[in-house]
């Protein structure tokens, strides 16, 4: 596979000792993936107090203050778009069995990193390609130490092959030593069996397994154990439903196990024997075993180059924006629009594997500006799922099309909490601003063709929504971005938002009318609906007709103050968790940035002591309970110049997954990276203090930088039209090249 190589400190996450609080912690933020096959940083035995099979009942709650199911371990395996359904979590991404699988046991002991005698104890991951390496010695008894590493990875060329390799090497001795390969099918997701079939079959080292979920995704995985000694290759032996190898090692001795594993959701097999061709492909891989980390390799270089941000002046602010970009760059997918990334990343099972308004407003921006095939694969996403917004419009009643706060693979709504299904309805406007900033980014015809009829039916639902009053226009009981202000009239965002989305269709329907006359005609425009349309946008504007403090919604000054010092005991923890939600829906307090979403995303429409006043209003309010809120907050405050201020809010960012915080209290990545607020810290850095103009708002590539004290340099590679250059700032001065070619 890959030597041991020196890593660079920047692009490595370490973990030096076994902790039992924080395992599942680097659980999360080892994930490997390729796009299409994630897989959490469990160790390959598990825990043998972490019981994956344990059936439980997840009922649906506030997931934010929800307290997690917390075993010791979380196996996850995922791919996305394959669901189950839940009795009461509604359609759910489906945890599938664990290919990783190998456990040993040495003079008939089993390993168990929480019970065992471990020490020199390291596991790490290099961010640089995604390989997770593991190193330890477990003392067996007085005189036998076995010595241990780990090596795995999702292959980046070959999207479905999950590469392992491990290696023990017997001191003292002599010791009898017996390892397990396995695909462990007992995992359940969130406590429920998913699974309606399971096709088990093992011959010599080759163990397949089929299945099937409740939703009708069928699986198919086929695994091949080997080993290389010194000496002589051996093949595992099957053993009931796992396969065995049992090798006697003396002093000095040294194995080596080489696993390859294959998973497949049927959809993508084509018209291939199911068998034989997953069979067929992990033979393959296993006669090129050598080229497989090369051929690898070479893809993650290729992603980071376009890809990776600089920063010289603070080591560990590095370190935590390769982070991000790592698991962006994991999620991405070029090549395949049935599901979106959910709002763990694929690194959990919290949130259901939903997607949300995070598509639009925190992830996209990255792929726009690094890999724009995958930011069209997220909207197209959006496009395929039209017939389940239309689905959900006419379940509640209106025409068009309304776009779910959570979605899955169909795009129907599965929210299972009635309070965001029914009234966060924003994220329908959020979805036509989203195909609007791609096709400003990429001014792809073909794209926007396919774009335009979402433009019309949500812009005919939004004509059945508001409600008309002599002469104005109400959005009413709705929730904005700030989850904690319920069932409100004209939520400022929500009401921006929708005349924005509006114009923007008047513009798609003038662009389809001059450029795409058959597609024009195929819409069934009524007489007269443009026009309801632009009257709707006109009176539902907030920026540009409101000035001095927007309220945050109608009467939004009526509402009881928080009473913070009195109420809020330990600010460590979420505010949430300190009153009931019905407490919480009739005071001030904000769960997030909400009226100051319009800044972050519109810059250049409000007065920059409009701003700053805003600001300074709604800021003290806010209580940042959500991890999206840090960095909106920090990228208004490098708008207005307070650098260090937005610094700080940069910081408290990056402590969400990677700080110390996180991982002495276990929690952080436990459930699942925040994958949205990764997809923040990039736009922290490029709109915020690197300054970058948007797309929508500057036809040019333009820069108004504002660098931390901390920071003496700061360059990345952005994606702007197609083209491709490299970005570098010192102070004030920017330096835009032009690259030679396209990445």
């Amino acid at each position: 596979m890959k030597p041991y190589q020196a890593y660079e400190e920047e692009f490595c996450i370490r973990q030096e000792r076994f902790s039992e609080k924080c395992e599942k912690h680097y659980e999360g933020i080892f994930t490997q993936g390729s796009g299409y096959l994630h897989l959490r940083g469990s160790y390959e035995e598990g825990l043998s107090d972490a019981d994956q099979s344990e059936e439980y009942t997840r009922l649906p709650a506030n997931v934010t203050l929800e307290k997690s199911r917390s075993p010791l371990s979380k196996w996850g395996t995922y791919l996305p778009g394959v669901t189950g359904r839940h009795p009461l979590l509604r359609e759910e991404i489906v945890n599938l069995p664990y290919p990783a699988a190998f456990s040993v046991e040495a003079e008939g002991i089993p390993l168990d990193m929480a019970k065992c005698q471990i020490i020199n104890y390291s596991r790490w991951l290099d961010m640089r390609d995604g390989v997770l390496y593991r190193f330890f010695n477990w003392r067996v008894k007085e005189n036998v130490i076995l010595q241990a590493s780990y090596r795995r990875f999702v292959s980046a060329k070959r999207k479905n092959l999950l590469v392992q390799e491990i290696e023990f090497t017997v001191f003292g001795g002599p010791c009898t030593l017996t390892m397990y390969h396995d695909i462990d099918e007992q995992v359940k997701t969130n406590g429920y069996e998913h699974f309606i079939t399971k096709e088990k079959t093992i011959r010599e080292n080759k163990i397949e397994l089929f299945c099937e979920t409740d939703n009708g995704d069928k699986i198919g995985m086929c695994s091949l154990a080997w080993c290389n000694d010194e000496n002589n290759g051996e093949k595992f032996k099957p053993c009931g439903n796992k396969c065995v190898l049992e090798k006697v090692l003396t002093q000095g001795d040294k194995i080596r196990v080489k696993k390859l594993t294959g998973v497949l959701n049927e959809a993508d097999s084509g018209t291939e024997d199911r068998r034989k061709g997953l069979y067929d492909r992990v033979q393959d891989a296993a006669d090129h075993f050598n080229e497989l980390y090369e051929e690898h390799q070479r893809l993650w270089a290729q992603r980071w180059e376009k890809s990776q941000i600089k920063i010289e002046g603070n080591p560990q602010d590095q370190k935590v924006l390769n982070f991000a970009v790592y698991h962006l760059l994991r999620c991405g997918n070029q090549k395949d629009s049935r599901a979106a990334i959910c709002a763990k990343g694929f690194s959990g099972e919290a949130y259901f594997g939903h997607f949300f308004w995070d598509t639009e407003i925190y992830l996209l921006p990255f792929y726009l500006h690094t890999d724009p095939e995958t930011a069209m694969r997220l909207e197209r996403f959006r496009v395929k799922t039209l017939p389940g917004a239309k689905a959900n419009a006419q379940a509640y009643g209106y025409r068009g099309a309304r776009y779910p706060w959570e979605s899955s693979v169909t795009g129907e709504e599965q929210c299972p909490n009635w309070q965001y299904a029914d009234h966060e309805v924003h994220v329908t406007a959020d979805v036509v601003f989203g195909m609007w900033h791609v096709w400003k980014a990429t001014g792809d015809e073909q794209f926007f063709k396919e774009c335009v009829p979402v433009f019309v039916e949500t812009a005919r639902f939004w004509m059945d929504r508001v409600e008309w009053r002599e002469g104005s226009v109400n959005v009413n009981g709705v929730m904005g971005p700030d989850e904690y202000v319920c069932l409100c009239n004209n939520n400022a965002y929500t009401n921006e938002m929708i005349a924005k989305s509006l114009e923007y269709t008047l513009m798609a329907l003038a662009w389809a009318q001059e450029n795409a006359p058959v597609l024009y005609g195929s819409l069934g425009l009524e007489e007269g609906e443009a026009g309801e349309f632009r009257r709707c946008a006109k009176a539902l504007k907030v920026l540009g007709n409101r000035k001095g403090i927007i309220p945050q919604c109608d009467h939004f000054d009526e509402l009881e103050e928080p009473h913070f010092p009195r109420l809020w005991k330990d600010k460590s923890k979420p505010f949430g968790q300190f009153i009931s939600q019905e407490r919480n829906y009739r005071t001030k307090a904000l769960k997030q940035a909400d009226v100051l979403m319009l800044p972050y995303l519109f810059p250049h429409e409000m007065h920059r002591d409009q701003v700053r006043a805003n600001y300074k209003y709604y800021e003290p309010y806010t209580t940042h309970d959500s991890s999206l809120s840090a960095v909106v907050h920090g990228i208004v405050c490098a708008q207005l110049g307070e650098t260090e201020e937005a610094y700080t809010f940069f910081q408290k960012a990056c402590s969400i997954d990677m700080g110390d915080a996180a991982e002495e209290t276990g929690g952080g990545a436990a459930e699942g990276v925040h994958i949205a607020n990764c997809g923040g810290l990039w736009q922290a850095v490029v709109y915020g203090f690197a300054g970058m103009d948007y797309c929508y708002e500057n036809e040019e590539l333009s820069f108004h930088p504002r660098l931390p004290e901390a920071w003496k340099s700061l360059s990345f590679p952005v994606c702007w039209n197609g083209k491709y250059y490299q970005v570098k700032i010192m102070g004030e001065d920017v330096e835009i090249k032009s690259l030679e070619k396209d990445k």
